[in-house]
């Protein structure tokens, strides 16, 4: 019997950002396996479509988790624990005080790529190319965002 070695499950605000920026990087290239039709603007394979929309998705969702460790609103422990529903994440993200400004940024930026990578592309077919870039580019400013205020002492 094969035995798997342990996964190290990332406990910190830091570890947690660099999470989410690699599943970004795999959605990236995985997003390029759809191909495009240059005729119609869109992205030709649903299944490369789908999987690279739901790893953007989780990026988003990882940073938000480092931003919650950062802020102290969560442990480690409890990110999955609590973090089970779209709505918990929006409810944390009201609960984040020290971003300022930020804050309504993040959840504007997060409610889109909800809707566009996660319901739209992930679960509708959704193949526009300009929406799904557009997602993408909302999961870089989300991760952006998250990793200034991390970053400070």
């Amino acid at each position: 019997m094969r035995r798997w070695p342990l996964l190290k499950v990332p406990t910190t605000p830091q570890e947690r950002l660099e999470l989410a920026k690699r599943y970004l990087q795999n959605a990236r290239e995985e997003i390029k396996l759809a191909g495009i039709d240059r005729r119609t603007g869109i992205y030709a394979d649903i299944k490369y479509i789908s999987g690279a929309a739901g790893k953007a998705y989780l990026a988003t969702l990882e940073a938000l988790k480092a931003l919650f460790l950062w802020e102290g609103l969560l442990s480690a422990k409890d990110l999955n624990r609590r973090l089970k529903k779209v709505d918990m994440y929006d409810s944390y993200l009201g609960r984040v005080m020290r971003i300022g400004k930020d804050r309504d940024v993040l959840k504007v930026l997060f409610n889109e790529v909800y809707k566009l990578l996660h319901l739209g592309a992930y679960y509708r077919e959704l193949q526009s190319k300009k929406a799904i870039d557009d997602g993408f580019e909302k999961v870089e400013k989300i991760i952006r965002i998250v990793e200034k205020h991390i970053s400070r002492p």
